[in-house]
């Protein structure tokens, strides 16, 4: 299906590696020109490669740490330099940590905070005017499952996902007069390297050895595997095309079946 995507300006945030670097696969397989982000150089600069390689398409890779204020402008100054406009935001960096409550420190609590939900905000908070200005614009958030679904030993990423999907419903409501389209997409655990670190840290938590951890964990999943990132992209592409022009103001749950909430 042509999902009618090429050529529209994508900014990606956290586009390095996982999730977000598949979502900017899928997009640029669509034709869609990037900007993507992250806070280390070297892998951004493969990604950026790889796909402007592979696709034939343009890629502005901007090195920023979305915790400071600046970096946030800075992404969306060079992309506005650059391409005259943004079509479509993904806000996707941001990451929690996982573990047992009593030894999870304040710090990981603001940090984790200040990326992911504070990230999120500042990020379509510079985009906005943009999208106002032109009456057309999508924004689209990666939140997880885990705020409606809480999971044991993860109680940072329940908390702020549970935030981020409010936020996405009010942003929704701020946008629809301006013809800003805003939709969430919650992804149940997925196959990258940040779950190679959450089985870690969350077997430690429970006492057993990662591989036995994981092998229970799955069996518990209605479809007994994780999500692939590229399916997340899918879902991310379809969201932000005008296939789905009438899709506003909800959030998506990704997760295989796993959340069994109505």
């Amino acid at each position: 299906m042509d999902l009618g995507l090429k050529n529209k300006v994508v900014m990606i945030s956290g586009a390095s590696k996982g999730i977000g670097k598949a979502i900017a696969g899928v997009f640029a397989n669509e034709g869609a020109n990037l900007s993507i982000c992250a806070r280390d150089e070297d892998l951004l600069i493969k990604a950026a490669c790889e796909l402007q390689e592979d696709m034939g398409i343009t890629v502005l890779p901007v090195v920023a740490d979305l915790t400071q204020l600046n970096d946030v402008k800075k992404f969306v100054s060079a992309t506005v330099d650059k391409f005259g406009l943004v079509d479509i935001l993904v806000n996707n960096a941001g990451s929690a940590p996982a573990g047992e409550f009593l030894k999870i420190k304040d710090e990981e609590w603001s940090d984790a905070w200040t990326l992911k939900f504070l990230g999120y905000v500042r990020l379509s908070r510079e985009v906005f005017p943009h999208m106002r200005s032109r009456k057309y614009g999508c924004i689209i958030n990666i939140i997880g499952n885990a705020g409606k679904q809480p999971m044991k030993n993860y109680m940072a990423g329940g908390h702020i996902n549970a935030a981020l999907l409010n936020f996405t419903k009010m942003l929704a409501h701020e946008g629809e007069q301006h013809g800003i389209r805003v939709n969430g997409i919650s992804p149940g655990p997925t196959k990258t390297e940040r779950w190679d670190d959450l089985v870690l840290k969350m077997s430690e938590a429970s006492g057993k050895d990662p591989v036995e951890w994981e092998k229970e964990f799955l069996m518990t999943f209605p479809l007994r595997r994780l999500a692939e990132p590229e399916e997340v992209g899918n879902l991310a592409a379809f969201l932000a095309s005008d296939k789905a022009c009438y899709v506003h103001g909800t959030v998506v749950t990704i997760d295989g079946g796993l959340t069994k909430c109505i």
